[in-house]
């Protein structure tokens, strides 16, 4: 009985410490620390690398002007295909983002208002290429575009349909940005009042009238969203563009290029415009989004009323799902089936040696050695890297979602952005300047630099969906908490985390599987050291075809079931 007592007041002490630390923690002093902490750790860790390049480039104009436009040799060729390179890229962004809007809008609409057999299946494909990393896609597409293992056999051809180039670019592009135009605005559409468009039948406006004149203006931030995020991805790719591009280099190429020749002024000025660019792009869409007029006020009503008939809409339906199909779904996955054509041996010659058996796990550089490695390292950086978002990220999440002062609520949601829009490789560039031996001289290309470019371009996919989470909570739990006499800190772990656990693991999982997947940013910051997608890269250039396609099935199949949870925990929390 005395060692009962005992124990019974040794949880009593350790509860009243408890307490007594969070009544602490809730004053307003510390609180306030707490917030410049929140936003310093940011400022460190995304805009500090940002404004450090900006710094060193007026510090250093002198060299760059005469590494960029007055080199004593070549002249203003740096620059020249700088201008090029960002022309090139701006072009396929433009070309792609066209794309995902024409084919995206019905996809979403169908998603969101048709009710059908297989719809959560068609739900979860259009998010798969989401989730796989970029170098894994390129890889698939081209294997189905452009060699003769993929559609070129249809047409009994022994090349490739689409060669490495602009258009081999633009298809790989296509198939990973689509789902951010998608994903933007089918969830608004879901949410729409219907009686607004019942009030427009009952006034004779047949359903294109009524989609364009009522439902798109109510979608049109959301679809302003996805295409800056469709843009601006395709802007920054790396991965993808590596292995599809040939002997066309967008920016992120060039960047990456130039930084393995220490190219080192003419690359920060480089990869300081594509910021400049997508920052751009980003400010104008929040300023201006709310000012764009959509659509025209002029309405064609029997042209309008023909597009509405059952078998144009049934025809739009059909085009949209088949263009889906050959462009998005069956090039990302195709990967799959070239891994099995040429599992054993080559499908051509049947030489073993050529298969994938062979090549991973019996050729004399035991390729499942540098996949294991490589895997693990991945898995190692990505779990990190989610741990720490997760701390530094909840409270800047919870900051923005309870700030009551709107102009800064808004000034700070938009710089949370930042990371989003930002080309990878640019902001690793700026990371690796900052930290590197240009700068603080902390860190040395390696683990410790990939895990902190890695933190900064994932921090915005951990912190937006728990700003989201945190707007869900009605206050009124926490307002009663604090009413019987509990401190904020203890209110918030009494009450607001227990709603917040489903949205906190879709964010890890998400920040997870964005960090699996970079590409970019690990080259640049990563030393000697391998993550698997850089790997599948260093296969595909070495013409280890079936290798490249083991290490990117893997990818797949991890994606997939990251995937698959993140849309169990996404649902649980809607249903919660």
């Amino acid at each position: 009985m005395d060692l009962e007592d005992k124990k019974l007041d040794a949880e009593v002490k350790m509860r009243r410490t408890l307490l007594a630390a969070e009544r602490w923690l809730s004053k307003k002093g510390v609180l306030s620390v707490g917030k410049v902490f929140t936003v310093g750790i940011f400022i460190l860790l995304v805009l500090g690398p940002i404004l450090y390049l900006l710094l060193q480039i007026i510090i250093s104009w002198d060299d760059i002007n005469s590494t960029v436009f007055n080199d004593p040799i070549l002249g203003n060729e740096a620059f020249l295909m700088m201008m090029r390179s960002i022309g090139l890229s701006l072009k396929i962004a433009a070309i792609v983002t066209v794309f995902d809007i024409i084919v995206g809008v019905p996809i979403a609409w169908i998603l969101a208002r048709y009710n059908f057999r297989g719809k959560n299946i068609l739900d979860t494909l259009v998010d798969m290429p989401m989730a796989v990393p970029t170098s894994a896609l390129g890889f698939s597409i081209y294997l189905f575009w452009g060699t003769n293992n993929g559609i070129s056999k249809l047409f009994n051809s022994e090349v490739g349909l689409v060669s490495q180039g602009t258009l081999l670019i633009i298809l790989a592009h296509v198939a990973f940005t689509f789902p951010y135009v998608t994903r933007s605005i089918k969830g608004i559409i879901s949410d729409l009042d219907l009686n607004l468009e019942k009030a427009g039948r009952t006034l004779g406006a047949s359903p294109f009238t009524i989609a364009r004149m009522i439902s798109l203006p109510l979608v049109k931030e959301g679809l302003l969203a996805g295409i800056v995020l469709a843009f601006t991805r395709s802007l920054g790719e790396t991965g993808a563009t590596l292995i599809v591009s040939g002997v066309y280099q967008t920016a992120p190429v060039v960047i990456v290029s130039w930084m393995k020749g220490l190219k080192i002024p003419t690359t920060a000025f480089l990869a300081f415009m594509l910021i400049i660019i997508s920052l751009t792009l980003l400010t104008l869409v929040r300023l201006f989004a709310r000012k764009v007029g959509l659509p025209w006020n002029k309405v064609f009503p029997r042209f309008e009323r023909k597009l509405s008939s059952k078998p144009v809409t049934r025809t739009r339906d059909g085009v949209s799902l088949f263009l889906f199909l050959i462009f998005v779904f069956v090039p990302a996955l195709f990967v799959i089936v070239f891994l099995f054509q040429w599992w054993g041996g080559s499908p051509f010659s049947g030489d073993p040696q050529a298969g994938m058996i062979y090549q991973v796990f019996q050729a004399p550089d035991q390729k499942i050695t540098d996949i294991t490695n490589a895997l693990v390292t991945s898995i190692e950086i990505a779990l990190i890297v989610t741990l720490i978002n997760v701390i530094i990220a909840t409270p800047m999440a919870f900051f923005i979602s309870k700030m009551k002062n709107k102009k800064l609520k808004g000034f700070l949601d938009l710089l949370i952005d930042i990371p989003l829009v930002i080309p990878s490789s640019a902001l690793g560039f700026s990371i690796f300047f900052l930290w590197g031996s240009n700068g603080m001289h902390i860190l040395s290309p390696g683990f410790m630099m990939i895990i902190v470019a890695h933190v900064s371009f994932t921090y915005s996919y951990c912190v937006r969906p728990l700003i989201g989470s945190f707007d869900a909570i009605p206050t009124m739990y926490d307002e009663a908490a604090t009413s019987f006499g509990a401190s904020k800190f203890t209110a918030f772990r009494k009450v607001t985390f227990p709603f917040l656990k489903s949205g906190l693991i879709a964010a890890a999982i998400m920040t997870f599987t964005r960090s699996m997947s970079e590409t970019g940013a690990t080259i640049i910051c990563m030393g000697v050291e391998r993550t698997i997608p850089v790997l599948l890269v260093d296969f595909f250039e070495a013409s280890t075809f079936p290798a490249a396609a083991f290490a990117a099935t893997i990818l797949i199949v991890i994606s997939f079931l990251l995937l698959l949870l993140l849309r169990f925990f996404s649902r649980r929390k809607r249903n919660e």
